[in-house]
């Protein structure tokens, strides 16, 4: 488990919402969102726990981490396939739509052993029931692994520990939705 990460300077500068005396960001177990608007550091955050060798993570049970990017769940980006499973993958993938293509990543995600799961941006081009879906799963996931995701989607922030990268990102998000929905209703 991945108890906490206090940022290097590199890292900490581009998330302003910590204390620039000690950077650090402290995680629970099962699942973890970090939330806030597009520049809060959500995604930095989760780099630096995946790699940064200057960031001090504290990990518990010798955790071992997955990073999974928005690169990692376009099966499009090209290159060379490093397995079977990723070359099946990118060959279904042109068949599908990019939301499709981010739940099928998901959902044919291959065990590496790794105790501590990092996903950045689940919701990307995801419709609702997309959304719902993969949070069913990342919950479902979380009961045996931390998971952590980089998020600034309502669906997933439901459920776990939220970590506020923004000011009041939650309440917010809430009263812009409501005026959202009574637009519809009129």
């Amino acid at each position: 488990m991945i108890d906490s990460i206090q940022l290097c300077i590199n890292h900490s500068i581009k998330v302003r919402r910590l204390d620039p005396e000690r950077p650090c960001v402290r995680f629970k177990p099962g699942y973890n969102a970090l939330i806030g608007r597009n520049g809060s550091g959500k995604s930095t955050v989760l780099r630096a726990v995946a790699s940064c060798p200057m960031c001090r993570v504290s990990r518990s049970g010798g955790a071992v981490v997955k990073y999974i990017g928005t690169e990692t769940l376009n099966p499009n980006a090209g290159g060379v396939f490093a397995t079977r499973e990723a070359m099946i993958q990118g060959i279904r993938a042109l068949f599908m739509s990019h939301g499709q293509n981010v739940r099928d990543s998901l959902r044919n995600q291959q065990e590496g052993g790794e105790t501590v799961v990092l996903i950045d941006s689940p919701e990307t081009g995801q419709d609702m029931e997309g959304c719902l879906e993969i949070h069913r799963g990342l919950l479902r996931m979380a009961k045996h692994l931390q998971v952590i995701v980089a998020t600034n989607h309502l669906v997933f922030m439901r459920g776990g520990h939220r970590i506020d990268l923004g000011y009041r990102t939650l309440p917010r998000l809430i009263r812009s939705s409501r005026k959202l929905v009574d637009g519809f209703s009129r």
